[in-house]
């Protein structure tokens, strides 16, 4: 794997992800939490007649809420923006929709709401299940406020679409727990907590589909579900199951333990198969594929909870997962999460990014003839990303060559990084990668806060570069 910080510094690092996937934090924030509310006057005459176009602006007017907008916010919007929801406000009922009008044209322009981050037009990969609105939903938002906001006529066949739930499958629940905030910069409002869960599995299975029902929609924002070989030695003879019975009797008066990282510090994962956030429904691996599950393995459940609603606070909550688990499959998929950033504390000199500047890049590559080589195959698909960095980042971005003259071609973009939510993307059609193709991975940072460099590192006053991979042989 070769890394080049700010397009010139060179340095080179290798070594197997898997290795490293090693307790990345995901964090999420509510549901329109990173856009303030502006507000604006409800009371306001927005009942009367408009010219054709608004003045001064040239957008078009005599858009509605009820008849052009609500239809958007039911949609796209009301699994979060709706009563017991885990945004912190509304968006299916006009009142609220008009004092939150401004704040909701400036999420969706800046594609920061819905939360989809990657680029869903075409020109960057084809992904299915997309939640990013068109740029004609995004429009009409924006020529609604701009046209005075009108009600239009109320009606009552709109309804917030039913989240489909996972038939059949083996269910496992969380405890019943009360989380409390944990304070800090990145955890103000939040709870991030492991659960261990056995599975009892009486032999290896594969993993074909997933589904998580929060038992308290209003406090549950995350979740993650990740397999974990209890007698891995991490080191001195110390175990996975070792360090998580260390975790979880630091606080024995509560059940699990804090994990802001994925299984909880110290804990070696090989994969996160499972994530979930609100409005999600059931999640299935592409047709044929599977992940696998061990016998003997147990499970970590991740959950993130968001109190910046105070009225949740002392809530309970105890949440459904669901797995749809096939003796075999056509394909067995695994995941790598390469980051090329983190790599190089383990390969001599650790990479760092400049403090004080606005865009700060990072890009590592990695060349796929002599991964296929160690893994004895000629080729490999890529049916899935997952892209990750910490609160500095700002963009990244995946590039494939496939070694044929065409270039590198962009299978993956976020142009606007949010750590508050992290989603495994899955293509239409997978990415196959042969003899002579490469990836290469770009992460764009912003240190101006800090007056120290930057250095890779799993907690967030660190960063990462990584893109997960589902890759299937």
């Amino acid at each position: 794997m070769n890394t080049r910080i700010n397009d010139s510094e060179e340095g080179q690092g290798r070594g197997r992800a898997s290795v490293l996937v090693g307790l990345f934090a995901v964090g999420l924030v509510a549901c329109g939490d990173d856009v303030a509310g502006t507000e604006t006057d409800a009371g306001a005459d927005t009942t009367g007649d408009v010219s054709e176009t608004s003045a001064g602006t040239g957008e078009p007017a005599g858009l509605s809420y009820w008849q052009d907008v609500a239809p958007i916010y039911f949609e796209r919007c009301g699994g979060c923006h709706s009563e017991g929801g885990i945004a912190p406000f509304r968006l299916d009922t006009y009142a609220d929709a008009v004092l939150w009008a401004e704040a909701s044209r400036l999420a969706t322009e800046s594609r920061t709401m819905p939360p989809w981050l990657v680029t869903s037009d075409g020109s960057c990969g084809e992904f299915r299940d997309s939640k990013a609105l068109s740029q004609e939903e995004i429009d009409t938002i924006a020529a609604w406020i701009a046209g005075g906001m009108l009600e239009g006529e109320q009606r009552d066949d709109l309804t917030i679409p039913q989240v489909d739930h996972l038939e059949g499958g083996e269910s496992y629940m969380t405890p019943t727990f009360v989380p409390e905030p944990e304070g800090g910069v990145f955890a103000e409002f939040d709870e991030y907590r492991c659960f261990l869960i056995d599975p009892e599995l009486e032999h290896d299975v594969f993993m074909t589909a997933y589904d998580v029902v929060p038992g308290n929609e209003a406090l549950v924002h995350h979740v993650l579900a990740i397999p974990v070989d209890p007698t891995l030695d991490v080191g001195a003879g110390v175990t996975n199951l070792d360090v998580i019975e260390a975790l979880d009797a630091e606080s024995p008066d509560r059940d699990g333990w804090p994990c802001f990282g994925a299984a909880g510090d110290g804990v070696e994962v090989e994969g996160i198969p499972v994530t979930w956030a609100p409005g999600q429904g059931v999640v299935n691996f592409p047709e044929g594929t599977g992940y696998r599950v061990q016998e003997g393995d147990l499970l970590v459940v991740q959950i993130h909870y968001n109190m910046s609603d105070p009225e949740v606070l002392g809530q309970s909550d105890s949440t459904l997962v669901r797995m749809r688990f096939e003796d075999s499959v056509e394909r067995e998929g695994f995941f790598e999460l390469p980051d090329g950033f983190l790599e190089s504390l383990f390969s001599g000199e650790p990479a760092s990014l400049p403090a004080g500047q606005g865009s700060t890049k990072f890009t590592w590559e990695m060349q796929m003839d002599g991964y296929l080589q160690w893994l004895g195959l000629e080729s490999l698909d890529v049916y899935g990303v997952f892209p990750h960095m910490h609160e500095f980042g700002r963009k990244i971005q995946m590039r494939v060559d496939h070694g044929d003259g065409q270039g590198p071609q962009c299978a993956a973009d976020v142009q606007s990084w949010d750590f508050d939510w992290q989603l495994y993307y899955f293509y239409e059609e997978p990415l196959t990668l042969g003899p002579g193709s490469s990836l290469e991975v770009t992460c764009d940072f912003n240190t101006e806060g800090l007056s120290e460099p930057l250095t890779p590192g799993w907690g967030t006053t660190n960063e990462m570069c990584l893109m997960g991979l589902f890759l299937v042989p």
